[in-house]
């Protein structure tokens, strides 16, 4: 597979994503965008790579360790951290990825992994079980599209994602598998022999669904690190679909994101777009009251149409 540009993505490539659930987009943010969002992980994470790396064997307690280094939106600092998972081009690539009109991001965390913190090896997996009480959609509208962003460079030694294309998986566990339930080891062993690594500079974007095996790998780099995001999004009005609830952290400052983000990216997060019958005066007053620099003349000007 041959990572694209986000400039030449064509019907080639949405086949390709459909076909094995996976796409490897390289630089998809451009250099300004990715080093002011670097610079911020670096103040919130620091560097605390060891000389060397934990190659124990995982239980229960240094598995737990692989997310220790994790934060979800809105984040204590930085304007660009804030909105990179809200980015237009994100925004836009999820509606043609999905073939919807709408998206809700449901999904959008931080990730910061070092050297020596623990062993972050793990083992070909599926993402929906924290994503749905149910299994992955096979239809295309009530899908879902995973993002994982590089926010520093990745190469085989800094923790790069393996997977699995839904083609190769579907030769070694049969068809519409998601999860391993025989011979377990056997087929972990088939698919590291097919998995493909993403060693890619920071930018760089991996686009994989649900029912997409893959896994995440330990750093043996002395001082290492990864820089990383987590960013799904959704059909909006999918409710068998979910991972945070963005009310849940009210006491999160939300300011930034909505002085500065457009209707079409707070819409993203569950605010009604202009011209909805939700905003009335009444509402956009309120709403107002509760965040006082949001940008409400949008929503003013589409009531007296």
């Amino acid at each position: 597979m041959q990572p694209i540009q986000k400039k030449t993505f064509t019907s080639a490539h949405l086949e390709e994503w459909y076909r094995d659930g996976v796409i490897v987009v390289e630089n998809f943010f451009n250099k300004s965008e990715v080093v002011s969002v670097f610079d911020t992980f670096v103040g919130m994470y620091g560097d605390k790579g060891s000389d060397i790396h934990d190659d124990t064997s995982l239980n229960r307690a240094s598995f737990k360790k692989q997310f220790e280094f994790i934060d979800i939106l809105p984040y204590c600092s930085g304007l660009d951290l804030n909105l990179i998972s809200l980015h237009p081009d994100l925004i836009s690539l999820a509606k043609s990825l999905l073939k919807v009109e709408s998206v809700h991001l449901y999904q959008s965390h931080t990730w910061a992994k070092f050297t020596g913190a623990t062993n972050y090896d793990q083992a070909f997996h599926c993402d929906f079980s924290n994503h749905t009480l149910t299994v992955p959609s096979s239809k295309l509208g009530s899908s879902t599209v995973n993002f994982l962003i590089y926010i520093s460079d990745v190469h085989a030694d800094l923790g790069a994602f393996e997977y699995v294309t839904r083609s190769d998986a579907t030769k070694i566990l049969g068809p519409g598998v998601v999860q391993i339930s025989e011979n377990y080891k056997a087929r972990q062993a088939q698919l590291s022999e097919c998995a493909k690594s993403v060693e890619a500079p920071a930018g760089s974007l991996i686009v994989y669904g649900l029912d997409v095996f893959h896994r995440g790998t330990n750093l043996i780099r002395p001082r290492g690190y990864r820089y990383s995001m987590t960013v799904s999004y959704k059909k909006s009005g999918d409710d068998a679909i979910g991972f945070h609830v963005w009310q849940s952290k009210k006491e999160g400052d939300w300011n930034l994101i909505f002085e500065s983000a457009t209707p079409c990216q707070l819409n993203c997060l569950g605010v009604p777009l202009p011209g909805d019958e939700f905003w009335n005066k009444t509402t956009i007053s309120q709403t107002l009251e509760r965040w006082p620099n949001w940008n409400s003349e949008p929503y003013v000007s589409a009531l007296k149409r």
